[in-house]
């Protein structure tokens, strides 16, 4: 063996301290970017398109500055946010069809076969959502995250007695099938199949925690509303 060579553990521990000092220097680079009061979106583009760390929470700040949900300005990010969690609470309260909620019930009624019937609307989004509480309930079954709770839950929704959380809008029990035995001519014995329990059924979380596929199925239900809503409104011009 040489002396001066480099030993095979050494080249990698020499590499990995190389990687580490590359990944803090990207890190600082970021850091001057994003702190300054008016932030440079050229250099955040050229930035972010060698990826993006995910630390400090700067991934879902970067897309949102580079989707324009933020402007450039620091000063006025509070203002926007503020802006836009109250157009989003807009949006909840005038796509979100809740019974019993309507002004005028004696000619709207569950019954009505017209077409703009809000409870018409009402059980038509039930469908769809039927769909939307199977798909998030079984979303990842092998992670953890989704069942856990939120850090920020919707208080308009974990607080309103259950009426605006979408998946007690859900039926849960369903008709459970049976087997059939017949044996011979004889009489027809029907015993229920045995219940299974499932390690992945998802649970509502308490009143006031929200678990992050009830995030997960709101978005969903309320871009399947709005694609829904702006067709309609497409058509009628």
């Amino acid at each position: 063996m040489l002396i001066g060579s480099i030993s095979g553990p050494q080249k990698i521990l020499q590499k990995s301290l190389f990687t580490m000092s590359s990944y803090d220097l990207r890190l600082k680079d970021l850091d001057q970017v994003l702190e300054s009061e008016v932030i440079d979106l050229s250099k955040l583009r050229e930035f972010c398109f060698n990826g993006i760390p995910d630390v400090k929470g700067y991934r879902s700040l970067c897309w949102r500055l580079l989707l324009n949900y933020l402007p450039c300005d620091r000063n006025k990010w509070d203002e926007q946010l503020d802006h836009h969690r109250k157009l989003y609470q807009q949006w909840l309260d005038e796509i979100l069809v809740t019974p019993g909620s309507f002004d005028n019930e004696e000619c709207d009624h569950p019954l009505s076969e017209d077409p703009n019937s809000k409870w018409n609307t009402f059980f038509k989004d039930n469908q769809a959502l039927t769909q939307i509480d199977k798909d998030v309930r079984r979303l990842h079954p092998e992670l953890s995250f989704f069942q856990q709770a939120t850090d920020y839950p919707l208080s308009n929704v974990v607080y309103s007695s259950g009426t605006k959380r979408l998946n007690r809008r859900v039926g849960m029990h369903f008709l459970n099938s049976a087997n059939v035995v017949r044996k011979g001519l004889g009489i027809v014995k029907i015993t229920p199949k045995a219940e299974q329990t499932s390690t992945s059924e998802f649970k509502p979380l308490e009143e006031g925690s929200e678990a992050h596929w009830e995030v997960v199925e709101r978005i969903l239900f309320r871009l399947l509303q709005i694609k829904s809503w702006t067709g309609l409104c497409a058509r009628h011009e």
